[in-house]
C-alpha cells in the first residue's frame, strides 16, 4: 500500500534529473510517513484476496473463457 501513497503523495508530479533524486525523494518521504503512520485496517478477507489473484492469473495466462 506504501507504494501507491508514495505515488500520490511523493512522485507522481516531481520531475526528477537523475535516479539519485528519485531515491532521495522517496527516502525523505518514507522517513516523513513512518514518523506519523497508523497501521493500514485490512478490511478484505484471505479468500476474497485468493479470488483475485486467481481471476488474474486466469487473465493473464489467457484461459479465461
Amino acid at each position: 500500500m506504501r507504494d501507491n501513497i508514495i505515488t500520490q503523495q511523493a512522485i507522481r508530479h516531481g520531475s526528477f534529473r537523475s535516479v539519485k533524486d528519485l531515491v532521495a525523494q522517496i527516502e525523505r518521504f518514507v522517513k516523513r510517513y513512518d514518523t506519523n503512520s497508523k497501521p493500514f485496517a485490512w478490511t478484505a478477507t484471505a479468500d476474497s484476496i485468493l479470488q483475485k489473484v486467481k481471476r488474474l492469473c486466469e487473465y493473464i495466462s489467457g484461459t479465461r473463457h
